[in-house]
């Protein structure tokens, strides 16, 4: 079904006929049940892999070891000990000439924030500074380069070449190749490794890890007994949130807008999918639906009256303000309000101050709103630097990275949501990334809502470009983005590495679903399938 533009008879609204939601109340009847059994089975098997993690003493096989329990989507069971092996690595020379060795050294250090040189290269290239031609038929090991070479952050031309030099080599390989190897690169050609969804990764590696040749079958088994298990409690979360959905209706009380709670929930197991998380992943997936839900009044709906009555009361911040609101409105409003209210009855009473960085979030947000439906109503055509600046905020990528700490324990402190509000660099490239991708991939589905110019044609008309010039622009910007995603992760602060990794983990599901799933959020039969596989369809033991 394709998505059409049409205007309401009844105060010359406009409004957008997306795609329905394509799940109705499914998840709140679906359950995946999870035997006793089974969880005790997980368990001594967990022991068994501890086990096997310490009593590995060869290098090469304790980081192939690593790799394939973080690849499997069972890491987190087992950081204390990934940690300790790491770190152990870190203080070793490692000396390899095989590609594949090399690189994986390099990219367990750098995923996980040790500092290292991607000067280890070096002795793959020729005295000319190109890579040498013998390492083209290297599959495994141009793969493993590929993938390294995606951490790259600034200042790091030798990554910048061998990116170069291993997705063309990938691509005249992959053909020639057998599974599940073909597999593993063509995905990666898409999406390198560490920008993809790991929940979403680990469920298909699951599936080819078991081909390989001498497939380890205690971390196999457990990896299997583990996603079935994270997948019930996922199925728990579903049905509760779609409860709260079916209760706030936005079906049939706010037609107009994106009905998107099971997607919002399936970006969300992006950012984090594991068991520990489980509070924070409800929150922000309700945050993230009625922040949609927001996005769709402004854009497409709302007269300019009620834009800047919603953006009053929304500052007011009080339940009686609502009355002069339009009933559609005040619906929106209140769900707003409610919804902050529940979040802090959730938090501890020490974790209570968390909810005020959420509701001046929403506000921030929706000022970038107002500020845009006035653009468009005056028939303003703003600045390039004008319109980037306000649609870095309407992304919502700043609220949404400070929303993502609310449900966290301990670990997110008042520092972290000063850190986070402050925008440092982190949070304004994973903004401009998130922008720059959607102006792009986005480009001619905004065009048919007839909304304000984006960033792209702002930028096009500034630099008299043609789209096709400009895009390219947006493309080396969202590199360039990435790079300091990059070296934000390896910079010291303050703030948890494990806050850190929600906003890389934010942009590279984003990454995902616009371009994996090609704009899976607006379209969603693109993105049906991985929802089945991650929710619906547990794995067999």
């Amino acid at each position: 079904m394709e998505d059409t533009l049409f205007k309401s008879e009844k105060l010359g609204r406009k409004s957008y006929a997306y795609q329905p939601n394509l799940w109705g109340d499914f998840f709140i009847t679906h359950a995946v049940p999870i035997q006793k059994s089974n969880k005790t089975r997980a368990d001594y098997l967990k022991e068994e892999v501890r086990i096997l993690i310490k009593s590995s003493a060869d290098t090469v096989e304790k980081m192939t070891l690593i790799d394939t329990i973080q690849h499997l989507g069972i890491g987190y069971l087992f950081q204390k000990e990934i940690d300790a092996v790491l770190t152990n690595l870190r203080a070793l020379t490692f000396e390899s000439n095989e590609l594949h060795e090399v690189a994986l050294y390099f990219k367990l250090l750098r995923q996980h924030g040790f500092p290292i040189s991607a000067d280890i290269f070096l002795k793959f290239q020729n005295d000319d500074g190109n890579f040498k031609t013998t390492l083209s038929r290297d599959a495994r090991g141009l793969l493993s380069l590929y993938n390294a070479a995606s951490l790259q952050i600034c200042d790091e031309d030798i990554l910048e070449k061998a990116s170069f030099f291993t997705h063309g080599g990938l691509k005249h390989l992959v053909h020639d190749l057998k599974s599940p190897l073909r597999d593993q690169v063509s995905r990666a050609l898409n999406t390198p490794l560490p920008k993809m969804m790991k929940r979403l990764e680990a469920r298909w590696y699951i599936d080819e890890y078991e081909e390989e040749e001498t497939p380890n079958h205690v971390i196999l088994e457990l990896a299997k007994l583990d996603f079935n298990i994270v997948q019930a409690l996922h199925c728990e979360e579903l049905k509760g949130i779609s409860l709260w959905w079916k209760d706030f209706n936005p079906k049939e009380k706010l037609g107009y807008a994106r009905d998107r709670i099971i997607e919002s929930y399936f970006f969300i197991t992006g950012v984090y999918f594991e068991p520990q998380f489980s509070r924070a992943r409800i929150i922000l997936a309700k945050v993230i639906a009625l922040a949609t839900i927001l996005d769709d009044t402004y854009d497409i709906h709302a007269t300019l009256e009620e834009c800047r009555q919603l953006a009053h009361v929304v500052e007011r911040w009080d339940k009686k303000s609502a009355e002069i609101l339009d009933e559609y409105l005040k619906l929106v409003y209140l769900t707003l309000i409610n919804l902050c209210e529940d979040i802090e009855n959730e938090l501890e009473p020490s974790e209570k101050y968390r909810a005020s960085y959420l509701i001046e979030g929403f506000k921030t947000l929706i000022r970038s709103y107002f500020q845009e439906a006035e653009w468009l109503a005056q028939g303003y055509f703003p600045t390039f630097q004008e319109r980037l600046e306000v649609s870095l905020v309407s992304s919502a990528i700043p609220m949404l990275c400070c929303a993502s700490f609310v449900g966290m324990g301990d670990v997110a402190t008042k520092e972290a949501f000063l850190w986070v509000n402050q925008n440092p660099d982190m949070v304004r490239a994973a903004s401009e990334v998130a922008r720059f991708i959607d102006d792009v991939i986005g480009y001619e589905r905004e065009h048919s809502l007839e909304e304000l110019p984006s960033v792209l044609d702002c930028y096009m008309k500034e630099q008299n470009m043609t789209k096709d010039a400009a895009v390219i622009r947006f493309e080396e910007w969202t590199r360039d983005g990435w790079r300091r995603l990059n070296q934000a992760f390896l910079e010291p602060t303050a703030v948890s590495p494990v806050l850190i990794e929600r906003i890389f983990n934010f942009i590279a599901t984003t990454h995902v679903l616009y371009i994996h799933m090609r704009n899976g959020f607006n379209e969603p039969t693109n993105v049906k399938k991985y929802i089945s596989l991650l929710y619906v369809e547990p794995l067999c033991i």
